[in-house]
């Protein structure tokens, strides 16, 4: 069709002309409102084919970092209606579409929208950046952004849509009967896909990969909520096959939803997850709780858990590869479960099966459901993680059936408490004074133990038809999103910055290790090319130069406070966090700035009684409980984060931190920061600076000040209850 009537057929919002010939391939500034009540475009008349050529809307200049930008692109309100070809970024909701019927969305570009600033470090994870998804009646979900908002769409299609480098893919509300296929919805900080009362979609051939925050490899593994696919409240029938998944917080996270918490009723069942790969997620490769599914022939590789599917119920997980997981499979309170034809391999637990002694008698599920761990059938399955580990741990349960499984030397362990095992036909490859069986175990047949065991090929589309009953038909067209043999993979390729995953497509600089010296060696990543020092101070590098990818190690010199290094990136093309195109050649400059400015600080704490002590409306008792401060602690960083102690004998909750610190700083302008959960008062050489005395969570303050010489540093603080944080850090001012 012409540009020209496509422009006709779409309501001019803003200042932009919709009236002349839209140019192909041409770049549109349109700023909108915040609250998302005014879009750039709206198309609300139907029956049409919307080809935009590759058109591009922009909220804000390529200049804006991405947790400031705002508004909404696109709004989409009518029926039949058909998206091309179609670029948005820069807002902080690409695309939203409102009760639409049969709409397609096909070959459309929907990258780098809003994402938030995190505050969580390599060293620190910041609990400010943990995300709920747990309520959307009131489109809560739009709080954290979105390439595409389907809310009560019925009958679409999504195709080869791209939404990388924003926070959250596809989000969907009340939308029912789409097909979403071979879309890459990666290199996210929350969300590749949320649904929330959504049925009968198909989800299948895409790539979500990367949708990850919360995460330093070998320091924690949190995730913070982050996930590649996400499904709530009340979304049943709903097919995922032949996705690749990996790499998220969650690889998949499903939960029945608040409704069903409180009365018992529905949850998010009868969903089918066949030929997925959900491995090396932080959390758990699968997460489903209170619910009743189905998961088939998916790989789980290299997880906390492979799976947490508490309290589910008459659910089979079938045929799938478990592998390197803390637990293959854990699940709490769980009923009628079927756990056959999986292969196990390098779990410290195989499969975990509990009930806790009691629950909250204010919550509303268990007294509409039963909730006892009961009636497990574990058939055929292989256990291959090994003599150090455990195939089976039980606690508080009964009607446990396990028939038919072979197991490479694992070992097995039964509480007194759990009733009505049987344990039948097992073949065990190992030794029997080794292994133990239950007693009353029958027809086991020992074999020799085994050096090597294979692990079976995994074929995501099954073309064995062992689960031709159930394996969705591959899509014709559809791709092959798997990652390649020789593919990057595995959780040390998770690197999170400040504004989420690297997508290993722009040059960066990431520390790989410290010496014991304080050296670091820093990776140079990126598209192939050269780096150069360009200026560097307080510090010595190992080399001038090198090529792209290379490393090179960082020195800090002695006495040295702040040490600043910038190198020269010149290489290939590249697009940066921001989505701002580099062209090939181009000189980058990749900047490093440590500050290490040492403070002599005297730790005491005590512990209050927030009865009759209470920091906040006691303040007399309080601070004459704190003057009987006598456990002490000498530090050379005030650095205290998390729900355990800060030092050993202070309590989890109710104490105070008296910290007195001092230091000789070169002449300069600087930076302090407190951060404190709860209360904190801070004091610079006898003057308040700080005075947030008051439960909070965790917050950081700022203060400007200009130094030079000696100076002597106060801070009160008081932790009530739940997470604690007490940081302080002074940096160079800019």
């Amino acid at each position: 069709m012409l540009i020209a009537a496509l422009a006709s057929a779409m309501s001019p919002i803003a200042k932009l002309d919709t009236i002349k010939p839209i140019k192909p391939g041409a770049v549109y500034l349109v700023p909108t409102k915040e609250d998302l009540s005014q879009p750039a475009v709206e198309i609300k008349q139907g029956n049409k084919v919307y080809d935009f050529k590759n058109v591009t809307y922009a909220g804000s200049p390529d200049s804006v970092e991405p947790d400031q930008r705002k508004g909404l692109g696109i709004r989409v309100i009518g029926n039949n209606i058909t998206i091309k070809n179609l670029k948005v970024r820069g807002y902080k909701v690409a695309l939203m579409a409102i009760g639409c019927k049969n709409l397609k969305l096909i070959d459309c570009d929907l990258s780098y929208n809003w994402k938030q600033h995190l505050g969580s470090t390599l060293e620190k994870e910041d609990l400010g950046d943990w995300m709920s998804y747990h309520q959307n009646e009131k489109d809560e979900w739009l709080r954290y952004g979105a390439a595409a908002y389907f809310k009560d769409v019925n009958g679409f299609e999504v195709r080869n849509v791209k939404a990388v480098g924003g926070q959250c893919g596809l989000m969907m509300v009340r939308s029912n009967n789409g097909l979403i296929w071979n879309n890459n919805f990666s290199f996210l900080s929350g969300i590749g896909l949320g649904m929330y009362r959504s049925s009968n979609n198909r989800i299948m051939h895409n790539n979500i990969d990367w949708c990850v925050r919360g995460y330093s490899h070998g320091v924690y593994n949190r995730g913070q909520d982050s996930a590649g696919i996400l499904i709530y409240e009340q979304s049943n029938k709903n097919t995922f096959a032949y996705n690749s998944v990996t790499h998220g917080g969650d690889g998949f996270f499903l939960w029945a939803g608040q409704s069903t918490m409180d009365n018992g009723k529905g949850g998010c069942n009868d969903n089918l997850l066949f030929g997925n790969d959900f491995s090396h997620a932080p959390t758990n490769g699968i997460e489903a709780t209170f619910s009743r599914n189905k998961f088939i022939n998916n790989k789980i590789d290299e997880c906390w858990h492979g799976f947490w599917t508490g309290y589910s119920f008459d659910s089979q997980i079938d045929g799938n590869l478990i592998m390197n997981c803390e637990e293959g499979i854990a699940h709490e309170h769980g009923q009628n479960m079927t756990v056959t034809s999986n292969f196990f391999r390098g779990n410290k637990t195989d499969i975990h099966l509990w009930a806790n002694p009691g629950e909250d008698p204010n919550w509303g599920y268990p007294k509409h459901r039963d909730t006892k761990s009961h009636t497990w059938s574990i058939m055929d399955n292989t256990f291959a993680s090994g003599p150090t580990a455990k195939a089976l741990v039980v606690a508080q349960s009964n009607d446990i059936k396990f028939i038919g499984n072979t197991d490479f030397g694992s070992t097995f362990s039964i509480a007194k408490d759990v009733t009505n095992v049987s344990f039948i036909k097992t073949c065990v490859h190992g030794d029997k004074n080794k292994v133990t069986l239950p007693g009353d175990a029958k027809d086991t047949l020992w074999e020799a133990p085994s050096a090597e065991v294979a692990v079976p090929k995994w074929d995501p589309m099954d073309k064995d038809e062992v689960y031709k009953n159930v394996a969705p038909e591959p899509l014709k067209g559809g791709k092959n999103p798997m990652i390649p043999a020789g593919g990057r993979r595995g959780r040390q390729n998770i690197l999170v910055d400040e504004w989420g995953p690297y997508d290993f497509q722009s040059p960066k600089l990431w520390p790989r290790s410290v010496e014991a010296d304080g050296s670091v060696k820093y990776e140079v990543m990126g598209p192939a090319g050269k780096w150069s020092v360009k200026s560097a101070s307080g510090l010595t590098t190992s080399a001038a130069s090198g090529k792209v990818p290379g490393f090179v190690t960082v020195k800090p010199m002695k006495g040295s406070t702040v040490q600043k290094l910038e190198i020269s990136y010149v290489g290939k093309a590249f697009v940066d966090y921001k989505g701002v195109s580099h062209k090939a050649g181009e000189s980058v400059p990749l900047k490093l700035e440590r500050t290490d400015i040492p403070i002599d600080w005297t730790v005491k704490f005590f512990e209050f009684d927030a009865t009759k002590e209470d920091p906040r409306t006691q303040f007399e008792a309080y601070e004459a409980k704190a003057k009987s401060a006598t456990l002490t602690f000498h530090k050379s960083k005030l650095d205290y984060t998390g729900y355990g102690r800060f030092e050993k004998g202070v309590p989890n909750n109710h104490f105070g931190t008296i910290a007195e610190g001092s230091l000789e700083i070169a002449p300069g302008d600087y930076l302090l920061e407190l951060t404190g959960d709860d209360g904190v008062r801070a004091w610079l050489d006898g003057k308040i600076i700080v005075d947030e005395w008051h439960y909070q969570g965790p917050t950081t303050f700022s203060v400007k000040r200009r130094l030079g010489g000696k100076h002597t540093l106060k801070i009160e603080h008081f932790q009530l209850d739940g997470y604690s944080a007490l940081q302080f850090k002074i940096k160079p001012g800019k």
